[in-house]
């Protein structure tokens, strides 16, 4: 079974980097924003770092001395780090080396700027979700910029040319080639932004198809294309679909898009199309033949391979809503955001998210999308590398029959002087305190509803 040892070792080594030094809003932002949502080990391990890098007598460690300096064992470390990772606090590089085996580099990123965190949405909601509203509401107080009441007065600040004068032209151009250098020197490379890969959408259709709704291809930044793959993610929507809805939100005048009036958009949809197919699954047809055939072999039902398929060939938003319809309830805002992270940040798959989501829901009989119960599992099941369906619903069939032979806390209670203490080796998110559904019938009554109205809403659009 995959453990912390196969990622890091206590004898590694490892070295740290950071380009400039902590500014005193780095390290405000994370004592007060981040740390509510890494917890205080990732904390602990950042400020770790940042000792060695300020180190002036060793530039090499061993991982053994870090868990010694902050008194936890390699599992608790390893998730610390991925905290950091997450969060986009700590780029993580390895290489083989032929006399010291595996080694480290460990680049400690700046924290965002708390003006900047609170004007992303997403970090916001993971404060807010973390933290409550009293608390968040305290915290938005703390970092707000001050904005005084200039109604009375008259700006009369000097510019640049009127307190310096002309800059002398002829020095400037002789020394251009040193400061461009100087320039080009500053440049450092930084990773302490959200990362999803972009290959998800057709960018040269997507540009094409943008272009003939008059939309300017100067909206197409980093940080804008970066939105779109998550939408494309989250909602399953493809190119035609996500350029009509930036045509709902570009200014004719000169085809720019209100950034903020899509993301409102998009979150205010009823409804969402189902997953674009990937060509590759076409290509792959035998392979999946071979697939499903192999899943009948180990005990799956023809009941199992749709919901397979289903799970597959559904957007987790797509997939979320079509649950709660058949239990007459609705998506709230708060499952909404937490999707979206879950999409965005997690490395697992849509068809297993898909199958978190029938978990909580349907298994456990949830009627609600708890953020720490399912970013626990989530968690869990990225640390397993969870990379199927199957492989998820045969983990959550595993951990069902488990919880069913776990003895009570009444039994366990009234045997403990006689029985020696047996630690449970089961992760904590499964004493979630709902019962499973323990009739398979009714389960695949609910399963057979959901696919029933997925094809359904397949048909209508």
């Amino acid at each position: 079974m995959y453990s912390a040892w196969d990622e890091v070792q206590p004898n590694h080594i490892y070295q740290v980097t950071k380009s400039f030094p902590l500014t005193e809003e780095g390290n405000n932002g994370l004592v007060y924003l981040y740390q509510p949502i890494i917890g205080q080990k990732a904390l602990a391990l950042y400020y770790g770092f940042l000792g060695d890098k300020d180190d002036q007598y060793e530039n090499e460690f061993a991982h053994i001395d870090m868990l010694d300096a902050l008194n936890i064992g390699l599992p608790d470390f390893l998730a610390a780090r991925k905290q950091l990772e997450g969060m986009g606090l700590l780029s993580v590089f390895a290489k083989e080396d032929p006399e010291f085996g595996k080694m480290f580099l460990y680049r400690l990123e700046e924290p965002v700027h708390p003006q900047d965190f609170f004007q992303d949405e997403t970090y916001s909601f993971l404060l807010l979700d973390t933290v409550g509203e009293r608390k968040f509401r305290q915290l938005v107080r703390r970092f707000q910029p001050e904005k005084p009441d200039l109604s009375d007065y008259q700006e009369i600040t000097n510019g640049f040319r009127e307190v310096y004068g002309a800059l002398d032209e002829s020095r400037f151009i002789r020394n251009a080639p040193n400061l461009e250098k100087i320039s080009d020197d500053y440049q450092v490379p930084t990773n302490n932004k959200m990362q999803l890969d972009e290959q998800q959408i057709d960018w040269d259709f997507l540009y094409e198809l943008a272009q003939r709704k008059f939309i300017a291809k100067e909206n197409f930044d980093e940080n804008f294309k970066q939105q779109l793959t998550l939408y494309a993610n989250l909602f399953g929507f493809d190119e035609m679909k996500l350029v009509d809805l930036m045509t709902d939100a570009v200014s004719l005048a000169d085809g720019m898009i209100d950034q903020k009036y899509l993301d409102k958009t998009i979150r205010q949809q009823e409804t969402v199309k189902k997953e674009k197919p990937q060509p590759v699954q076409k290509e792959q047809s035998d392979d999946q033949t071979r697939r499903f055939n192999t899943l009948r072999q180990t005990g799956f039902t023809e009941n199992d391979i749709q919901l397979v398929k289903t799970f597959q060939s559904t957007a987790p938003m797509d997939f979320l809503q079509a649950i709660k319809n058949e239990k007459h309830s609705y998506v709230a805002d708060q499952e909404t955001w937490l999707l979206k992270t879950l999409v965005e940040r997690s490395p697992l798959p849509n068809s297993v998210i898909n199958v978190l989501i029938h978990y909580v829901l349907v298994v456990k009989k949830n009627s609600f999308l708890q953020a720490n119960f399912v970013n626990q599992i989530a968690t869990n099941w990225s640390e397993l590398e969870m990379n199927s369906p199957e492989q998820a619903i045969k983990h959550v069939r595993d951990l069902v029959k488990e919880t069913k032979n776990k003895p009570s806390k009444k039994s366990r209670s009234s045997n403990k002087k006689s029985q020696p203490v047996r630690k449970e080796t089961l992760p904590d998110w499964v004493d979630n305190p709902t019962e499973e559904v323990e009739d398979p019938a009714v389960q695949e009554e609910i399963n057979k509803k959901l696919q029933d109205y997925l094809k359904r809403k397949e048909g209508e659009s």
